[in-house]
């Protein structure tokens, strides 16, 4: 019998949200606490759904088109070529406060100023599939300790959600403080709510 000589704690799997590197960076500098997504086509019948409480999030470069960007936040995808990654910088876990399935289109446009895409791709988005809406995911990001993990195949594919091997810091960092959080919190429950 052959010994296992990997280490208990790296068999355990952490759950990874992958969404675009521009949008990793406004979420893990402040910039914006919403994601409004639609889910990969890989997803499973049911569609995109909010599995986890905390996640790393994981940046990629597919999707990560600097003129979709609304101009403020262009300087996000500067110096990025659009290129496969060898590997990805994990450093921001985000914890999902709240979500919602929001299908009418008058919120989401209220909620556009609130993140970094076009109002224009949000549109795209929206209608996208045979059922129009966006799901909108209210988090708190943190700041770990920066993990380098080597990209490999089972981390491509058009799907949301993806299993890691990389431990988070046990002591994370808010990238907010709670009364910045709070007022983005209520900023998005207004615009969701018609204010």
């Amino acid at each position: 019998m052959v010994a296992d000589l990997v280490h208990p704690a790296l068999k355990i799997e952490w759950p990874a949200l992958k969404e675009a590197e521009p949008a990793v960076r406004a979420l893990g500098e402040g910039l914006q606490s919403i994601i409004l997504r639609k889910g990969g086509i890989m997803e499973r019948r049911g569609g995109f759904t909010t599995r986890y409480a905390d996640f790393w999030l994981l940046p990629t470069r597919f999707h990560a088109q600097a003129e979709k960007m609304r101009p403020e936040f262009r300087f996000l995808a500067e110096g990025r070529d659009g290129t496969k990654a060898e590997a990805a910088e994990l450093q921001y876990v985000a914890k999902l406060v709240w979500s919602r399935w929001i299908a009418d289109w008058t919120p989401i446009r209220r909620l556009s100023r609130l993140q970094l895409w076009e109002e224009e791709l949000l549109r795209e988005r929206f209608a996208y599939g045979g059922k129009e809406g966006l799901h909108l995911l209210m988090l708190r990001v943190y700041r770990s300790a920066k993990v380098i993990c080597p990209w490999k195949r089972d981390l491509g594919g058009c799907r949301s959600w993806v299993a890691l091997r990389h431990p988070w810091s046990e002591a994370l960092v808010p990238v907010l403080s709670d009364g910045q959080f709070g007022a983005r919190e209520r900023e998005a429950l207004a615009a969701v709510a018609g204010g």
